[in-house]
């Protein structure tokens, strides 16, 4: 879609000229037609739509800067250019403070690229617009199902322009110090037009280039996908992009493409920005609604073979994909299974803490880990009874709060008993010292930071509330019997 241009000039030679002698046309541009004052001209952009308007600024009638003033009022959608002369350049600067973007100096239309200042004049306007509150709050009510109201439609036509077009992208960083906000560390994709913020996800509209062939575009996105990729390095995340989208209708599917895009990551154990026209064929084919058969869990009767039935109803469900809830009521189908092989009672308040803290988990391999954990501890309770409640508060604490330094004494203070009383105690229940049963919890989430990020050792260290590298790697030989290194070389490889 061409940008309609308005020429305001009381001189007819310099209106000739500015048609002349700019090629409006290479950037994107068309004239709409002229004025020769500020009252004329308003009449005509109340008559149709306009989105450029060259105005000098000595007039009669109504003159550049009252237009300037008026249009900002009534149009503030408008990009509005200065057109002077050098004896009356301080109307100009009056202008450039009520709301003009740039200026043209009349004396310069034959010498100097005109399309080009104005079109990036016009790339500055549209950034600007693409950061004001209320046409983001629009545009995500319109791809969320909504209707799309006038202005926000007009400025999304004028972004996507039918014959270049453009793609969203879907973020979500699982990283919960992580705000949400590309902005906020400092990775404004330079090429993103708008970026939106819905909850926990950033929505990024990048345009295609117009000078790009078919083949350009998908490299192009493809190019973006990386870049996107580089900035997230070492952080855990899902991110998508959509296939190419030439018309403003099309965009709500775009979002959904991206955001289905993003969540396939769950499913395949990799950190990476996946395309749409990749994965639309596999998603597509998804068994949204799969539920594994109870009977298949009869034979449970140690851990090893509860995690066994764990790791192949996690197989299936990469290989099936199905929706968030049913991942979740296979999940819980599985530890009902398990305790009941084992004539252990879930309350109810213990299935409902369960299913809450299954809801909250975005990744497949989360759900699975914290499903394998409820395992743990329902072979542990059958075994050696119920644990006692100040040694079970003690356990959450730990888990809470494992990314930093805690000590005894927070712990015990958590469980309402005095230091020396709670440690024993806590060896008595679990068979295991508190530091021990501490650093078990930290080298677990060491292990997920390694498969999921490319964090250096003492990063990973860090995050896991150990300060000291060295002591990270002693601990991580003494839990895995690897080294990190060796355990990273025993990953599987990332699907290309």
């Amino acid at each position: 879609m061409k940008k309609r241009v308005l020429i305001v000039e009381d001189d007819k030679f310099f209106r000739f000229a500015i048609k002349k002698f700019v090629d409006w046309e290479s950037h994107g541009f068309e004239i709409a037609g002229e004025a020769v004052h500020g009252a004329a001209a308003l009449e005509f952009v109340e008559s149709q739509p306009v989105e450029v308007v060259v105005t000098d600024m000595s007039m009669p009638v109504m003159n550049g800067i009252e237009l300037t003033a008026m249009l900002r009022e009534k149009h503030p959608d408008i990009l509005i250019i200065a057109l002077s002369a050098y004896d009356d350049f301080e109307f100009v600067k009056e202008s450039l403070k009520l709301g003009a973007s740039d200026y043209i100096l009349k004396q310069d239309i034959e010498k100097e690229d005109i399309g080009e200042i104005i079109s990036s004049s016009w790339n500055k306007h549209m950034a600007g617009l693409a950061k004001e509150g209320w046409l983001q709050e629009e545009i995500l009510k319109f791809l969320k199902g909504g209707k799309l109201e006038e202005r926000a439609g007009r400025f999304l036509d004028l972004s996507l322009d039918g014959s270049r077009g453009g793609c969203l992208f879907a973020v979500r960083n699982l990283d919960q110090e992580w705000k949400g906000s590309f902005g906020s560390k400092n990775c404004w994709l330079e090429e993103s037009l708008l970026e939106l913020h819905e909850k926990e996800w950033n929505i990024l509209l990048v345009p295609a280039k117009a000078e790009h062939s078919i083949k350009k575009q998908i490299e192009y996105r493809y190019s973006l996908c990386a870049r996107i990729e580089s900035l997230l390095k070492g952080e855990d995340y899902l991110a998508g992009c959509s296939s190419l989208c030439t018309e403003t209708a099309q965009l709500p599917e775009s979002y959904a493409q991206a955001r289905k895009a993003a969540v396939t990551g769950s499913f395949l154990q990799r950190t990476k920005v996946l395309s749409w026209d990749d994965i639309k064929d596999g998603y597509e084919g998804r068994t949204l609604d799969y539920m594994e058969k109870e009977e298949s869990y009869k034979d449970i009767c140690s851990l090893e073979t509860a995690l066994k039935a764990l790791g192949g109803l996690t197989e299936k469900m990469r290989d099936l994909m199905p929706d968030e809830e049913h991942q979740q009521r296979n999940c819980l189908l599985l530890l009902n299974a398990a305790a009941r092989n084992l004539n252990y009672p879930i309350s109810n308040l213990e299935f409902a803490r369960m299913k809450e803290h299954m809801a909250e988990m975005v990744r497949l391999d989360d759900l699975v880990r914290l499903t394998g954990e409820y395992l743990e501890q329902i072979f542990n309770k059958s075994r050696n009874g119920l644990l006692h409640s100040s040694v079970a508060a003690g356990i959450q604490f730990m888990r809470q709060n494992y990314g930093r330094d805690i000590c005894l004494h927070e712990i015990a203070e958590h469980a309402a008993l005095n230091e020396s009383y709670f440690s024993n105690l806590f060896n008595k229940e679990t068979g295991q010292s508190i530091t021990e049963y501490l650093n078990k919890i930290r080298i677990e989430k060491a292990k997920e930071l390694i498969a999921r990020t490319n964090l250096k050792n003492y990063e990973i260290a860090e995050r896991v509330g150990i300060m000291n590298a060295s002591y990270f790697s002693t601990i991580f030989k003494k839990e895995t019997g690897l080294t990190v290194q060796e355990y990273r070389q025993r990953l599987p490889k990332n699907l290309e």
